[in-house]
């Protein structure tokens, strides 16, 4: 498969996988004994709501709910940990089954990608560059989701135009107008998770998830409504 793939999309690829292989490996060098209680309730969460997948209207691509999971992994656990829930993430949201599904190439590039954004909020997030203040938790956590979205839609419109065509600027607008508000509801619901409680029992995760599955109906509805073809009087009264 990787044949058909233009050379620049190759060498975009590999870039990406490099970089989270370094990733990986400060990662594992610095590593944090973890609670495991707390590691394996937000792997199990990541696998849960990366399954709450909605496909960008006119893309290839999709948006899923795991978002606030990955980002309390970067609040809450080490380096390594935050990486382990974020590729946990990704096997979960590129499983697919039947005729669609995900190309070993594809699986690759989703992995390696949200593994760098993972690690690239982890680093901002814990930079500690605004000391101490009482804001600092706040500040920190905007600012690793917007490293966080950056990180992981800029790849996604590059590669989508080195091999399907198009402007990347202009597909990483559409994908920045239709996913924007999605990462605005995710950092609002890991700040006050993080601010309130730790991850650390079910009811926490059951919380977060029936509002994520709630988030996910929402959009889905109105990423459905805005597909649909408009009504024929609507069409002929726009034309008068």
């Amino acid at each position: 498969m990787t044949n058909t793939l233009p050379i620049k999309a190759k060498v975009m690829i590999g870039m990406v996988a490099v970089a989270s292989l370094c990733a990986l490996s400060v990662g594992a060098v610095r590593w944090q004994t973890q609670a495991w209680p707390q590691l394996l309730l937000l792997l199990a969460a990541a696998a849960l709501s990366s399954r709450l997948k909605v496909k960008l209207p006119g893309m290839t691509s999709s948006m899923s709910g795991n978002l606030p999971v990955i980002l309390l992994g970067v609040t809450q656990l080490g380096l390594f940990a935050s990486l382990l829930v974020a590729v946990t993430a990704a096997v979960a949201q590129s499983y697919s089954s039947g005729g669609n599904r995900t190309k070993p190439i594809q699986f690759v590039f989703n992995a390696c990608t949200l593994m760098n954004a993972a690690g690239l909020a982890y680093l901002v997030y814990h930079s500690q560059i605004f000391g101490v203040h009482a804001a600092a938790h706040t500040t920190s956590l905007v600012l690793a989701a917007a490293a966080y979205f950056l990180a992981n839609t800029a790849p996604v419109a590059s590669i989508i135009g080195l091999t399907e065509g198009g402007n990347p600027i202009a597909l990483w607008h559409k994908v920045f107008l239709w996913s924007f508000p999605n990462y605005v509801i995710g950092a609002g619901l890991t700040a006050i998770v993080s601010t309130f409680t730790t991850v650390s029992g079910l009811a926490t995760v059951a919380t977060l998830m029936a509002v994520l599955l709630a988030v996910y109906q929402s959009y889905k509805m109105y990423v459905d409504r805005s597909e649909q073809p408009q009504p024929q009087a609507m069409a002929m009264s726009a034309g008068r």
